[in-house]
């Protein structure tokens, strides 16, 4: 009989790739969830449900009934907001659940308190400052260098984040943001900008013990000439990478949020020297960690390559499967390609391709 799997937030982009992965693993009756009525006809499920927003008090009571009224025995909360707030009340939900505490999330979510975290740790990342008052942003250019990088303490895709090479644009920046209500003075934080590679690391724990990871560099994302920062969420274009020195930065930065890891941690890094961490994600897998999951399946005929699978058998048994390995579980070389209406590929230099999606 299936094992009964709920995705919350599975109309979304990453939760439509989870659920595609959990599908072609072919284990699961599959349920989900999402707030956006149009969006729940994109995932391949058994069972789709409406819920209101994280943030409204009915939604963990729906949650819980969908549960108790389907035999749901494993949940998975795919995007963050959600997973904090089950999190927070998982033990009004009787199903099994594979998440970080709240308070190793919430960490996560600051970005200020994750650059201080790993800075006091000695893990690598641009020197960060933070202002009282506008006037400041003048001399952060003597401390910081040539060029900052502006950004909030919250959100995610590079949310107000601008590359800013002088005090007035700098200022400017700050201040239409606050003048539109989205930020107070105190959410800013300002950095060094640190150039080079935009790579990431992304990995699984359970209890402590780093189950599975892989690294990727982005090349390109989509419509990009629309973003201020020239990054947004996901990409168009990336490839996997293999590097003794992600596999080192990632675990070290980790530790120094949480040193009982449990669940997703996924880190983005800028790399010139050396990788630079300039978040961690708690709680949240990456939006392509599925779809590369699904991928290389596909391609490779290996289940052990399906990191959700591995994540709900083991969030389901209390154990690790066999045979997993700890650092880049996918082979180095593929190029991951995927555009609005143009489906998604793998690639290599060779001129080798495989339509995936």
């Amino acid at each position: 009989m299936k094992r009964r799997v709920l995705v919350t937030g599975a109309g979304g982009v990453a939760g439509v790739d989870f659920v595609k992965a959990l599908r072609y693993a072919n284990k699961y009756f599959l349920l989900g969830t999402d707030y956006f009525t149009y969006h729940l006809v994109f995932p391949s499920l058994d069972a789709r449900f409406q819920t209101p927003k994280h943030s409204d008090p009915t939604f963990i009571p729906m949650v819980k009934k969908i549960v108790e009224e389907h035999g749901v025995e494993f949940l998975h909360p795919q995007p963050t907001s959600e997973a904090r707030v089950i999190s927070e009340h998982r033990e009004k939900i009787p199903a099994k659940i594979f998440l970080p505490t709240p308070q190793a999330m919430d960490r996560g979510f600051d970005k200020l308190v994750t650059a201080r975290m790993l800075e006091g740790r000695g893990a690598p990342v641009p020197k960060t400052r933070t202002i009282n008052q506008l006037e400041e942003i003048e001399g952060l250019f003597e401390d910081l260098g040539d060029t900052l990088w502006v950004r909030v303490r919250g959100g995610a895709g590079g949310t107000l984040s601008l590359p800013c090479q002088t005090p007035e644009e700098a200022k400017l920046w700050v201040e239409l943001w606050i003048k539109k209500g989205r930020a107070m003075l105190s959410d800013w934080m300002f950095q060094e900008y640190v150039g080079g590679k935009d790579v990431a690391w992304d990995s699984l724990w359970f209890q402590g013990k780093l189950v599975t990871s892989f690294s990727r560099e982005r090349l390109e994302y989509p419509f990009t000439h629309q973003l201020p920062s020239g990054v947004g969420g996901t990409p168009s274009a990336s490839r996997i990478i293999v590097d003794e020195k992600m596999n080192d930065v990632g675990v070290k930065a980790v530790l120094s949020l949480d040193e009982n890891p449990h669940g997703f941690y996924c880190i983005d890094l800028k790399y010139t020297d050396k990788p630079y961490v300039t978040e961690v994600n708690v709680g949240k897998a990456h939006t392509t960690l599925s779809l590369w999951s699904y991928a290389f399946h596909r391609i490779l005929k290996d289940t052990h390559v399906n990191i959700p699978d591995i994540y709900v058998q083991t969030g389901l048994s209390g154990e690790v499967p066999g045979g997993i390995p700890k650092y880049d579980i996918f082979p180095e070389g593929y190029y991951l390609l995927r555009h609005l209406d143009c489906g998604g590929w793998l690639w290599r230099e060779d001129g080798w391709k495989k339509r995936v999606i």
